[in-house]
């Protein structure tokens, strides 16, 4: 078990008053086994009506609704968590005595979390490479090693702009962000026959400077036996009591932390992010 307490900080200036439309944000997780939430306050300013649902995939999301005009907006979200990570021999024990392979409900559950176009697939495939290496490797092992394969042989490269490489796109750069792993891990997953989910959120860095984190992203994977579990192929993590979840989706193109849009004419806008996660017990 570790306890955190994360600060996520995001301002929006504007050159001139714009009105605000309604804001979509997942900054809250669920809690469940993996992780308990203990605390979680959101601050917005300008003040607003803030809304709570639940999007298909059972994500808490806030509804933001503004009122006025402002020149800046400002969203501050404080949780204080505790995660109950899985060790290796755990997920072993699970493996050896559960199912590997999908019933019938399971298969058309997770349709959409295992459909993967064939240009992708045989891509996928080709970097993956064969099995024939003298050795039989579970796909779970063959996930594992995949996710050392990114972290060892590509480059980690931040970008700003929205938006997430395809896995091609990926494979032929040999670099990307976080997200982009993110979608590699879910189209080996996929390429194997199992599900794949993109996973936004937070993760603990020790010795970080003040405000120098940012929003993280990986992959889950569901294994039967197992259910879901987390391959972090930025970083190398695998079910790790770092890894804060907030919200999981069939990929990074549905999960944006904060999404809304602003009124104004002629108006620029400039938009900074500081995150901290603080590790307060192990």
């Amino acid at each position: 078990m570790a306890q955190f307490t994360v600060r996520h900080a995001t301002t929006y200036a504007f050159s001139a008053p714009v009105t605000l439309d309604p804001h979509r944000l997942y900054l809250r997780p669920r809690g469940d086994h993996h992780m308990k939430v203990n605390a979680a306050q959101l601050t917005l300013s300008p003040p607003a009506d803030v809304l709570w649902r639940n999007d298909l995939y059972g994500n808490s999301v806030a509804i933001a609704r503004f009122a006025g005009e402002t020149r800046q907006l400002d969203i501050v979200s404080e949780l204080e968590v505790e995660t109950f990570p899985r060790s290796e021999a755990q997920r072993r024990i699970l493996l050896e005595i559960g199912e590997m392979f999908y019933s019938p409900v399971e298969s058309r559950v997770l349709f959409p979390f295992t459909d993967i176009d064939a240009s992708t697939r045989a891509a996928t495939l080709a970097w993956m490479g064969p099995t024939s290496d003298g050795l039989h490797k579970t796909p779970y092992e063959r996930l594992l090693g995949c996710a050392a394969r990114v972290r060892y042989e590509f480059d980690y490269r931040p970008r700003y702009e929205p938006g997430v490489q395809s896995p091609q796109e990926t494979l032929n750069l040999r670099s990307g962000t976080c997200r982009d792993f993110a979608e590699l891990m879910i189209a080996a997953a996929r390429s194997l026959g199992f599900a794949g989910r993109f996973v936004t959120g937070y993760v603990f860095t020790p010795n970080a400077a003040p405000g120098s984190s940012s929003p993280h992203a990986w992959a889950e994977v569901y294994i039967p036996a197992v259910g879901w579990i987390e391959l972090d192929a930025t970083n190398g993590l695998v079910d790790d009591g770092d890894l804060i979840a907030i919200a999981s989706a069939v990929s990074g193109a549905e999960l944006t932390p904060i999404a809304g849009a602003f009124t104004g004419g002629n108006v620029s806008s400039s938009m900074s992010v500081a995150v901290d996660v603080w590790k307060t017990s192990a």
